[in-house]
């Protein structure tokens, strides 16, 4: 991880409110809890604020400013080119203390999952390349872009490179790996084969789908990364329903603020507010799933 700690602490030097957040990261609270066959991890981070209560409405984001492009976003903030139409930026809300995001050049929507996520899966070694649908958890769905984290963080990376060995190549159901796994999910093991590129298309079309049951490629997240025990390309992709839970909505005292993107369904769930994190029990945290994701038995069209 040293280019990405140089990288880090060169734009932390000489942005303050950047580096008062990843600073803030070492009094981040965190419990674990088993929700199933799946580890997950509840981090208290008041600093999420803004992405967990982001108001995403078509309204709402023709009245701000895109903060992804290059001329909104703050005179601090370095950006390192990659993958030839992208920009590597550290993301000024960290969840680890390593997290990038990665945002297009142009101004376009997020309207799907890019191809180039398998190129910087390859130039970002030791981390996972996510993508946030725009009815799944990006909080910007006017700006096409992917975030990166070490892989070791995510407990769902872990979960699967333990149960879908590299060996096996190919697609599995999370079903085939668990039978008490809270959502489904879909795990490949891709090869450079012209039989792994048909399934690695294959996973990059799965989605959620509309209330009319055609794809939704706004109801999804996806997770790219090379496998640091194999050099395998693994694959996961998670059909959505929905964007936020239920409790998201719910009256004031009986609310729940979580809004699930990628790295909640990964087993990292974030609360920005004390007493959630404090209140959530095992039986909440399945029915956010229940509410967000499909069932592991649900065949999704």
């Amino acid at each position: 991880m040293g280019y990405y700690s140089e990288f880090i602490n060169n734009q932390l030097d000489l942005w303050e409110e950047a580096r008062k957040n990843y600073a803030a990261l070492g009094k981040t609270q965190r419990r674990a809890m088993t929700c199933g066959d799946m580890t997950v991890g509840i981090q208290f981070n008041p600093a999420r604020i803004r992405s967990t209560s982001a108001n995403v409405s078509a309204d709402a984001i023709k009245r701000r400013e895109c903060f992804l492009c290059a001329e909104n976003r703050p005179k601090e903030q370095i950006a390192l080119p990659i993958a030839g139409r992208f920009e590597l930026l550290i993301n000024p809300y960290p969840i680890f203390p390593v997290h990038f995001t990665i945002a297009s050049l142009n101004h376009e929507p997020q309207s799907g999952m890019p191809d180039e996520m398998m190129v910087l899966a390859e130039e970002l070694p030791g981390l996972t390349i996510f993508f946030n649908g725009a009815k799944a958890g990006a909080s910007a769905p006017d700006h096409l872009h992917l975030q990166a984290v070490a892989t070791h963080e995510l407990p769902l990376m872990k979960f699967v490179e333990e149960h879908h060995i590299g060996s096996e190549e190919g697609v599995k159901r999370s079903d085939e790996l668990s039978d008490n796994f809270p959502f489904l999910f879909y795990s490949a093991v891709i090869a450079p084969t012209d039989e792994g590129m048909k399934q690695l298309r294959w996973m990059m079309s799965q989605c959620g789908v509309d209330e009319e049951g055609r794809k939704d490629y706004g109801k999804v997240n996806s997770f790219f990364w090379i496998s640091e025990n194999d050099g395998k390309l693994r694959v996961v992709v998670i059909p959505r329903k929905s964007h936020r839970p239920k409790c998201y909505s719910l009256p004031e005292e009986e609310r729940k603020m979580v809004s699930p993107g990628a790295v909640d369904m990964a087993g990292i769930l974030i609360t920005p507010r004390e007493d959630d994190y404090l209140s959530l029990t095992e039986s909440d945290v399945k029915e956010i799933y229940k509410d967000v994701a499909y069932s592991p038995k649900d065949d999704v069209k």
